[in-house]
């Protein structure tokens, strides 16, 4: 970038992982990242004083709105270009993409030139764009001194309207040659979809559409056009600027090539050239076995590899391989780690050529894994020692009087005691505050010690416990019992599952709530009449219910929109649930429909109850919207009620209540 000031690019992104690398990407360049995730907190970043250059939309998110809707809502307030990140490029998507940017989309999981790329022409984009807002006058100078490659074309013949000078430099043509041509005469076909005539993608400002264009010279480059509308004096034209990927094009090919050789393999994979001898590439496996890094073994040849070869020697060696005298060379050699150990490894080297390239590509094979082996008899003590420390859960042990032998950095961190507080002291009296829950550990404890089985042993329970402050945590405890001379240990892996819990109760939470006003949904409310009507016919006492719809409700949505409908009947539900008894179910039955479940309540008191709310709603004064009315219908439990009978009576009274004018209370007697 030539910015003395370094670009803010927003990342909306609910993915943290996904986020993490793209903002690595970006700062790499020398960009500052952001990222927030959801659709709402983008619009705030947005309207706040600290706006991006750029964001980075992902589609999906979570919240209630998604990346279009976010970028229609930002696009309202701002001009600001967005470059959409999705893992899907089909016809519903793209349709998407196109009705609210012209800057395009990235596909997740691309590599970082593509990702640099984009953001780098996104922005290039969006600075000519401004610039042609201003003015036709500006816009001239603008296209004329403009290094991009930019032309004007008419969209209905694709005739060449104009050209600036770097668009005469890069295609070879004077300006008054490229005037009498049309776009077709430079546009061989679309990489994309192979059509040849790509006006139809540039009308729809298919950002970016790859093709192939034909120099004077009848050189074939590759190019990313993007197109956008413009009233050009008085005229509706077509706007392309133009930018040469050849070079990035073949790169990414050729970087392709590579990837599949060696990134996806299971052996260590090197590629080296047959001059120079310097690494190429170096796939995942080999990088992790000598700890080096990739711009490190960039520097290097296999001979840094290998102590027994010096360059003569290794090169006397690939001869039969580069005179054609050997198609594969199979041979035993030691490779040096960085930290320089050796280890002894079978090469199986071959010279390929690939796009007029040659290249030695080398599969090597680790032949000590017997000894290796060995070794991890012999070390399986401390390497169980080192998992048992390092290991996320709390690992605890104690021997066969219940006192801790083993107590982890992470049974620190989950219960608050440190390591010299616990060895040697009775778990039990650390774990179990309440005196008779104590008795009953050291009862269940002492059958422990005598047969190695319990309730609990073999198995993983969940169960609470107290932190050394006294907070309480939930865990998940998995016991093992352990036999060590004759006398029965307990090995217990402890995980603190206090987050997960509450996630737990959070969705279960949603899953009976209606999301819009926060009140039961009609699910939750089905349950409880189930559970009520089981209830009265065992007590005798009776229930009521009182249905209720808001009059007119359509004409709110239709005069003054969806949301101040969805404000509406949020403050109903707030209103109602305010006034009701905790132990009454309101629910949303659907659209602009709630039902109330009171228990133990007679039908004179249920009818009182919805005159009450009928006037207070009625008296309820909303913004832009003013006042509106509701008809409720109200029944009581009979002994030969089923949950269709009393629903459908209820029903029926609220329907008489729409019939008899609306904003009235009509129930049914006995």
């Amino acid at each position: 970038m030539n910015d003395d000031m370094p670009k803010k690019i927003l990342i909306v992104e609910d993915s943290r992982l996904n986020a993490q690398i793209t903002e690595d990407i970006l700062s790499k360049y020398g960009y500052e990242p952001e990222t927030v995730c959801t659709g709402k907190e983008a619009v705030e970043k947005v309207k706040s004083d600290q706006s991006p250059d750029l964001i980075l939309m992902d589609i999906e998110l979570m919240g209630k709105l998604d990346g279009i809707e976010t970028s229609r809502i930002i696009q309202q307030f701002k001009d600001i270009p967005i470059v959409f990140l999705t893992a899907n490029t089909n016809k519903e998507i793209m349709e998407k993409i196109k009705s609210v940017t012209g800057y395009g989309y990235i596909l997740k999981g691309v590599d970082e030139y593509v990702l640099i790329s984009t953001v780098e022409m996104a922005l290039k984009l969006h600075q000519s764009n401004m610039m042609v807002k201003q003015s036709e006058e500006l816009f001239r100078n603008m296209f004329e001194t403009n290094e991009a490659i930019m032309l004007l074309i008419e969209p209905k013949s694709g005739r060449i309207v104009d050209a600036n000078k770097s668009a005469c430099r890069f295609y070879g043509h004077p300006k008054e040659t490229l005037l009498k041509m049309d776009i077709g005469k430079i546009n061989i076909n679309s990489v994309i979809n192979d059509d040849k005539n790509c006006i139809e993608a540039f009308k729809r400002s298919c950002n970016p559409c790859i093709c192939i264009h034909k120099l004077s010279n009848g050189e074939q480059r590759f190019v990313e056009v993007y197109s956008t509308a413009v009233n050009y004096q008085k005229k509706e034209l077509l706007y392309l600027i133009i930018f040469d990927i050849t070079e990035r094009w073949y790169a990414e090919k050729e970087s392709k090539f590579y990837q599949q050789i060696i990134e996806n393999s299971l052996n260590e994979i090197y590629i080296f050239h047959p001059e120079t001898l310097k690494f190429i590439a170096v796939n995942r496996g080999a990088r992790r076995n000598l700890g080096y890094s990739e711009e490190e073994l960039k520097e290097m040849t296999p001979v840094d590899l290998k102590p027994e070869f010096d360059i003569k020697s290794f090169k006397e060696l690939l001869l039969p391989l580069k005179n054609g005298e050997k198609e594969k060379l199979i041979f035993n050699t030691i490779h040096r780690r960085k930290d320089g150990s050796c280890y002894p490894v079978e090469v199986h080297l071959q010279l390929i050529e690939y796009m007029k390239e040659r290249v030695f590509v080398a599969v090597i094979i680790d032949i000590t894994r017997h000894k290796e082996l060995e070794r991890e008899l012999q070390e399986r003590n401390e390497l169980l020692s080192t998992i048992m420390k390092s290991a996320g859960d709390a690992i605890i042990m104690i021997d066969d009087k219940g006192y801790v032998t083993f107590w982890n950095p992470a049974a620190e961190r989950i219960f608050g005691y440190t390591k010299e507080e616990v060895m040697g002291k009775e778990l039990h009296k650390f774990m179990v505050h309440d005196g008779s829950l104590y008795q009953v550990y050291k009862e269940a404890f002492r059958k422990f010690q005598l047969s190695g089985k319990g309730n609990a042993v073999g198995k993983t329970i969940e169960l609470k416990t107290k932190h050394k402050d006294g907070h309480e945590i939930d865990v998940e405890l998995s016991l093992s019992a352990v036999r060590i001379k004759d006398a029965w240990h307990a090995v217990g892996i402890v995980r603190d599952i206090t987050e997960r819990k509450k996630i737990e109760e959070m969705i279960y939470l949603q899953s009976i709530t209606d999301p819009l006003t926060n009140i039961y949904n009609r699910r939750f409310f089905m349950h409880m009449m189930e559970q009520e009507m089981e209830r009265t016919r065992r007590s005798g006492k009776p229930f009521s219910i009182i249905m209720f719809d808001i009059d007119h409700f359509k004409n709110v949505n239709d005069r003054f929109g969806h949301a101040a409908g969805d404000m509406v009947l949020k403050s109903i539900a707030d209103m109602v649930k305010n006034r009701i008894r905790k132990t009454d179910c309101f629910a949303r039955w659907g659209g602009e429909e709630f039902i109330i479940l009171l228990p133990e309540t007679s039908l004179e008191d249920a009818v009182g109850l919805a005159e009450e709310l009928r006037g207070k709603l009625s008296n309820m004064a909303f913004p832009e919207v003013g006042h509106v009315t509701a008809s409720f219908g109200v029944t009581s439990y009979r002994p030969s009620d089923t949950i269709d009978t009393i629903l459908l009576r209820a029903d029926d009274m609220l329907y008489e209540a729409k019939a008899s004018g609306r904003d009235c209370v009509k129930y049914s007697f006995f």
